[in-house]
């Protein structure tokens, strides 16, 4: 073990491979073997070599808990669980790998089981600073602020020198609405650890929420003066800096500057899709302010003809629903499911509407566009909408009802369907995809019908900014679905001891989830809806 002990790990793993040349069945090495590999990120040799521990001594419960780790960073979670709940069935006492396996939930988005695991790591090991971290992740997740203060508060008791504990005590005081506390949290956080990117942005996030635009700026600027952090969630700390820095800018008038950062943080992660969104309102406030609009403008003059375009009808009912949030602006679908005289109702998702990287908050500034073909620097006109309903956080269908007046008369609701819905039903699925144009329609099939779970699998090429959309059948002209979840085979990974926010959902995805009409019409009914 010197090599290993001295970091040296090309020496270490040449004298494990030895060993194991020497003795084939020396379990011991190749558990040693393992953990050369895994240090040095060679995660699929660091499997096959834990395995072969495993299989030369199977009641190894360290050599299970660390097959989990190799597990959990190959984003095969599934199988990094299994591998913890082996470590402990092998030890009911392995505290460390309850901490583990409560990371791993937590990445799942298994937030109830993820406490428990939390919670037991703490009752083995009541010293465990890091499990009270990841417990106050879970219940910030949970919307359980008041607990999650409680857990970084004894995470801090048994570590005070521990910056992320401060850092995450900040973000649910600052859901909490103490800014100045914090605040407090965050510069303590700085203190402890002066290269903590994340905790600059959390602060100058606090700052800007109390309208001190300057001091905000200039901590976003620190932040990108330090290396960058990528351990985080949504994005790395410097893409966040960026974007951040970018929505400042726009609040003081600098659109120019504001573009320039919000591209800046797009070149560091495509798929950050808010810097997307919020680009894209830069770009239209800089061109309204170059060529500023008429006071009133009708968009039914550019409208195209049924004939050049057959869905003008459908495309016309489908709203793009810009929601301000505090990092900049959410974009998604909706579409009109009443109309009555001057006022229309719009379905959309909740997490359209909400700052889901916090606790889901819902925005208080929301508009509507409908559907038009504007000629070159003009722009459709928007209309404010207000929440009328809305479902709990807790609810699992994740479904807003807006409320919107004044729109031209030729918008109209999309008629809805009352019966089953066919597997391999041919659907087009409408919505403002994050990496192409807005009302787009994408041709797909349901693929499965998830009757327990009210939701419909569909296969088509979605993105963000599908979300709310309407789901049609091609056939029947009716709306059968309302998409709600994008999904790739390659879901980003979380460390748990060092975020607090939900996981981001993927920017592309080969196929979705939509719920099924039966569901949602019976949520319009309690909501007045026939």
């Amino acid at each position: 073990m010197k090599w290993y002990d001295q970091g040296k790990l090309e020496q270490a793993i040449a004298n494990y491979e030895k060993a194991i040349q020497l003795n084939p069945k020396y379990a011991n090495a190749y558990y040693n073997l393992g953990i050369a590999l895994f240090d040095q990120k060679k995660l699929d040799e660091a499997v096959a070599a834990y395995q072969k521990a495993i299989q030369l001594n199977p009641k190894d419960a360290i050599a299970y808990n660390n097959l989990g780790n190799a597990l959990s960073d190959q984003k095969k979670l599934d199988e990094a669980v299994a591998a913890y709940q082996k470590a402990i069935q092998l030890n009911p006492k392995y505290a460390i790998a309850y901490y583990n396996l409560g990371i791993a939930l937590f990445d799942q988005k298994k937030l109830d089981e993820a406490v428990a695991a939390y919670q037991k790591a703490i009752q083995l090991n009541p010293k465990d600073a890091d499990a009270y971290v990841g417990l106050g992740n879970a219940l910030f997740d949970q919307k359980k602020l008041d607990q999650a203060v409680a857990a970084y508060q004894k995470a801090i008791q048994l570590n005070p020198k521990g910056d992320y504990a401060y850092n995450n005590l900040g973000n649910a005081l600052g859901e909490q609405g103490k800014l100045e506390q914090a605040i407090a949290n965050y510069q303590k956080a700085i203190q402890l650890n002066p290269n903590n990117a994340y905790a600059y942005n959390n602060l100058g996030n606090a700052l800007r929420d109390q309208k001190k635009l300057e001091p905000a700026i200039a901590n976003y600027q620190k932040a990108l003066s330090l290396p960058d952090d990528k351990t985080g969630t949504p994005t790395t700390a410097h893409t966040l800096a960026h974007n951040n820095l970018g929505f400042a800018l726009q609040q003081q008038g600098k659109l120019t500057e504001a573009i320039a950062e919000f591209k800046l943080a797009i070149a560091l992660d495509k798929n950050y899709v808010t810097a997307q969104n919020n680009l894209k309102e830069a770009e239209r406030l800089l061109a309204l302010r170059r060529n500023p609009p008429l006071p009133i403008v009708d968009d039914r003059q550019w409208l195209p003809s049924a004939k050049d375009e057959p869905l003008v009808g459908v495309l016309r009912s489908v709203v793009r629903i810009v929601a301000e949030i505090p990092t900049g602006n959410n974009i998604g679908a909706g579409w009109v499911v009443k109309r009555e005289g001057n006022t229309a109702w719009i379905l959309t998702n909740r997490h359209v509407i909400t700052d889901t990287q916090g606790i889901n908050r819902p925005s208080e500034k929301i508009e509507l566009e409908f559907y038009s073909q504007p000629p070159p620097g003009k722009f459709p006109p928007r209309y404010k909408a207000k929440i009328v309903q809305i479902t709990n956080v807790n609810d699992p269908l994740d479904l807003a009802l807006l409320e919107v007046t004044g729109i031209p008369e030729d918008i109209q609701a999309l008629t809805m369907s009352s019966g089953s819905v066919r597997r391999t039903a041919e659907v087009i699925v409408v919505g403002h995809p994050s990496n192409g144009a807005d009302w787009t329609t994408e041709s797909g099939r349901v693929s499965n019908v998830i009757s327990q779970e009210n939701k419909l699998q569909i296969t088509a090429t979605l993105a963000e900014g599908n979300s709310g959309g309407p789901v049609i059948d091609t056939e029947k002209n009716q709306v059968v679905g309302l998409m709600v979840q994008i999904t790739d085979s390659n879901p980003q990974r979380e460390d748990a001891a060092k975020t607090t926010s939900q996981p981001s959902t993927p920017a592309t995805g080969g196929f979705g989830f939509a719920y099924s009409m039966n569901a949602v019409t019976k949520k319009l009914r309690q909501w007045g809806i026939p």
